[in-house]
């Protein structure tokens, strides 16, 4: 079963940097290391910022398994 956290449409730059920083605080309340939280929210902003570059932008979903 998985349970919804958050959701963070992704039209602009500005989405791109919410989605990281939100990856990064929900990485830090699971238990991850810094080091780790980091490479979460990269991946996460990467991503992200594909979809907007390349896609009609689209949304992350955070949820826990």
């Amino acid at each position: 079963m998985t349970w919804p956290l958050i959701t963070v449409a992704l039209h602009g730059e500005a989405d791109v940097v919410a989605a990281r920083q939100r990856a990064r605080r929900i990485a830090e309340l699971l238990g991850f290391e810094g080091q780790d939280q980091i490479r979460i929210g990269t991946a996460v902003s990467e991503i992200a910022r594909n979809a907007v570059m390349y896609g009609s932008g689209g949304r992350v979903e955070f949820r826990v398994e």
